[in-house]
């Protein structure tokens, strides 16, 4: 097991249950009522009874009526302290009652029998509190302890937790991921075979589950664009101009299907690489086809470019053509920067929708039911493009599987992408969680919103969560929000939330019976999630700034990628070239590239050579036994080398020679 209950069993030796008159009735509402707090128990000092949350009983003729503290006051000020007593206020939660023929008690929410004036309240014992909280007869995850009796353990219904939405809250520090772990341990450890993606912005979750999790990285997540509905690639692609926008939408429509059907003619034919004629695909879109904007049928960028190229061409009036050049330059943009190659990725032979879905979805399982997608290294922009496509892809599969394949999305930080300033996020976002929200349960899709500022989410969307771990709040619009999202009338039970402990939670909704404050289980240290935190007192005792993690940081800058020459700060790095040798590599390869006559010129002249005297492409050879810093050149250079001199301009005297090196260079360095 992945957990463990350690707390539990060191307190399994429990003294027998010692019943306590805790108070008297003093008033009797709707729903709560009020106690005068037994002298003698303030007397014996064992108020810690009648603490805040802790669950009481009072004997009524037909059942015993289940109650919880929800405030303490003093009952009058005066010399003598608590001689005159204090008052509890306590919540009505359920009732009790006894089978008169089997003898089995049975917990029931609401009440038909209430309490009368001066009647007795008493601590609760372990066989009424096993009478609520036990669930043996249906699927639970155990995830805990109660609070106040911790041989009690607290136990989730699985299929009320998954089927209604649920929500993990909680301030930094106070053990959020953990119980994040926590819960998806447990549910995977009762559902081997399931489907869970988890979004993971800060690269949190990548060990807690062990062999059990396919952790996609930018670098290995493939998202294509063709996989985007028209709402979400419009999203993408058109300017923040609304007027603009609209204009680009309208050529985008036309463009996309003629993209689709130029694959789609190819593919048919046996040959994707095979060329058609624009003008035939123009004459298919006026016959009915069974491809529309949103299926999910491959096309090439290559193609929407080729496509933009070709109506340009036919326009006459340049005042016509500011669409389609937007829309050109911002495909080039997004093609060239590498923190979108998750969209960009196999454009020459697209992968089929098999392998994409199937990979981020486990299907199959392969004993791998968790996916989490880290986006560590993905731009806020892109994080909400890839979270609105998944989670669309998540409805529709769970829609045409006929509910046969249920789909958990777990929403981590989701105040970033579905915020409750509507003017924030990406719009399909919030449009497709929303939905999921709403009508997810019908088809099969569950939410799970984690989130440190609930005040900042949307809504309507934490109140469709039916049950919300709420662990300590110290903000106090955050708890006001959670207030006012709870179920069953629960708000004031939740005035404790900021002085909840780190692992401590209340647990509320419609998988327990009841509120629960609850200890959580203990992660094994290898199982829980990595610290978001910088360990200042550690990286400040020592010089972190060398020239050589700096050449590595500068770099990833530049490309915009974690994943260039180097680790991440903090671990070792490559060696960097020094300025001192980037200028001896320069000037070595000028005085190679100039000099008049060489047994062995290297690769770039040599083709230059040949291509003035031949006029024809040859093979490039790679250079040999060449270093940096000592005449030589890196790898990743000689590859910038050899695919200009392949597909870029041919160079006609010395001078381009020395032109094409420079440039080479300069973007190697």
């Amino acid at each position: 097991m992945i957990s463990t209950n350690a707390q539990v069993g060191a307190v399994s030796m429990k003294p027998a249950y010692d019943k306590v008159e805790v108070g008297r009735v003093m008033t009797v509402g709707s729903s709560t009522i009020t106690i005068s707090i037994n002298k003698m128990v303030i007397a014996k000092g064992q108020l810690d009874y009648a603490q805040i949350g802790t669950i009481l009983k009072v004997q009524t003729r037909k059942s015993t009526v289940v109650t919880m503290v929800s405030s303490l006051t003093i009952g009058a000020m005066d010399d003598e302290g608590l001689n005159d007593g204090c008052l509890a206020q306590l919540n009505i939660l359920g009732e009790i009652t006894t089978n008169p023929s089997t003898g089995q008690s049975k917990f029931f929410r609401g009440v038909r029998s209430f309490p009368v004036l001066n009647e007795a309240v008493y601590n609760m014992s372990p066989a009424d509190l096993q009478a609520i909280f036990n669930k043996e007869n249906e699927p639970c995850i155990e995830v805990g302890h109660l609070q106040q009796d911790a041989s009690i353990i607290a136990k989730v219904r699985t299929d009320d937790l998954l089927s209604k939405h649920f929500a993990i809250i909680g301030s930094t520090g106070s053990g959020k991921s953990c119980t994040v772990a926590l819960v998806l341990q447990a549910i995977l450890h009762q559902s081997p075979q399931g489907h869970i993606v988890l979004f993971d912005p800060h690269n949190e979750y990548s060990k807690s589950f062990g062999n059990m999790a396919e952790v996609i990285t930018n670098d290995t997540l493939d998202l294509p664009l063709w996989m985007f509905d028209f709402v979400e690639t419009v999203e993408l692609l058109t300017s923040d101009v609304e007027d603009q926008a609209r204009e680009e939408q309208d050529v985008l429509h036309d463009i996309i299907l003629k993209a689709k059907r130029l694959y789609d003619r190819s593919l048919r034919n046996n040959d994707i690489s095979a060329q058609v004629k624009i003008d035939d695909i123009e004459g298919e879109l006026q016959r009915a086809t069974h491809i529309s904007l949103d299926s999910p049928v491959p096309y090439r960028v290559r193609d929407v470019v080729k496509l933009l190229d070709h109506e340009m061409g036919k326009l006459e009036n340049s005042s016509n053509l500011g669409p389609l050049k937007r829309l050109k330059r911002k495909i080039t943009t997004l093609t060239n920067d590498p923190r979108y190659k998750f969209i960009f990725r196999n454009q020459a032979s697209p992968l089929p929708i098999e392998d994409i879905v199937g990979r981020i979805f486990r299907l199959p399982v392969a004993g791998r039911p968790i996916s989490i997608l880290d986006f560590s290294a993905i731009p806020s922009e892109a994080l909400n493009i890839v979270v609105s496509v998944v989670s669309r892809l998540a409805f529709e599969l769970a829609t045409w599987s006929e509910r046969k394949i249920p789909v958990l999305l777990v929403c981590e930080e989701a105040h970033r992408y579905i915020p409750r300033d509507k003017e924030l996020g990406f719009h399909s976002t919030r449009r497709i969680i929303g939905r999921i929200a709403k009508e997810g349960r019908k088809y099969g899709v569950s939410l799970a919103i984690v989130s440190q500022r609930p005040s900042e989410l949307e809504p309507s969307t934490l109140s469709q969560c039916s049950t919300i771990f709420s662990m300590r709040l110290s903000n106090e619009q955050d708890q006001n929000f959670v207030k006012a999202a709870v179920p069953d009338g629960a708000a004031e039970l939740l005035s404790f939330l900021p002085s909840l402990g780190t692992a401590e939670a209340m647990i509320f909704g419609e998988s327990v019976n009841l509120p629960m404050r609850v200890i959580l289980n203990t992660l094994g240290e290898d199982y829980r999630p990595h610290s978001s935190s910088a360990k200042f007192t550690d990286l400040w005792t020592r010089e972190m700034a060398t020239p050589q993690l700096m050449q590595s940081v500068y770099k990833r800058w530049r490309s915009r990628s974690l994943n260039v020459e180097g680790s991440q700060a903090g671990g070792a790095v490559k060696p960097v070239a020094t300025a001192r040798s980037v200028q001896q590599t320069r000037a070595n390869m000028m005085a190679r590239a100039t000099a008049p006559k060489t047994p062995t010129p290297p690769a770039t002249l040599r083709r230059a050579q040949q291509s003035l005297q031949a006029k024809q492409h040859q093979p490039l050879q790679p250079p040999t036994s060449q270093t940096p810093g000592a005449g030589g050149i890196s790898e990743n250079m000689r590859q910038r080398i050899i695919a200009n001199a392949t597909n870029g301009p041919k160079p006609k005297n010395i001078n381009d020679v020395k032109s094409m090196l420079n440039s080479a260079f300069n973007r190697d360095i």
